[in-house]
């Protein structure tokens, strides 16, 4: 289930790729949680360069899926999170959940909305990874950079 690319994607797909699946967060049902899940697992092990997951884990597979298949969204986000990085969860009176994730380095989070707080938790770690593509110098001011929300 969670197998090795023989090639590594290019490092700009695999950023593109963060950026679908915190798209796909936002946009899934409670149903496809599962699915998401699974997704972001097997981006992260796909990453470019083992330095660009600072702030994450990638879990046993056989754990990881024990707890997706056990419904426990949540505890399976969060293990993608590693000891380092920060996170903020909230779930709103209407039932939609926000999370936001700060990797170490940065100085900005990433926050995310979703259904589920499992799908907002992977959608803010995606766009946080994301993030670490733009490279320093590459927006101007504060204000000209895009915002790293997803709600």
């Amino acid at each position: 289930m969670y197998k090795e690319l023989a090639s590594q994607p290019p490092e700009g797909s695999w950023f593109d790729s963060l950026g679908e699946l915190a798209l796909a967060c936002a946009g899934s049902f409670a149903g496809e949680e599962a699915l998401r899940l699974r997704d972001a697992y097997v981006l992260l092990g796909r990453a470019p360069a083992h330095a660009l997951l600072a702030g994450t884990k990638l879990p046993d597979p056989a754990l990881f899926e024990t707890l997706v298949h056990a419904g426990a969204g949540e505890s399976a986000a969060l293990a993608l999170l590693g000891s380092d990085a920060g996170f903020l969860l909230s779930r709103g009176a209407q039932g939609r959940y926000l999370a936001s994730v700060i990797l170490p380095g940065r100085n900005e989070e990433a926050s995310a909305g979703a259904e589920t707080a499992a799908l907002a938790i992977v959608g803010a770690l995606a766009l946080a990874l994301q993030d670490l593509a733009l490279k320093p110098g590459e927006w101007g001011e504060a204000a000209d950079r895009p915002a790293l929300r997803l709600n």
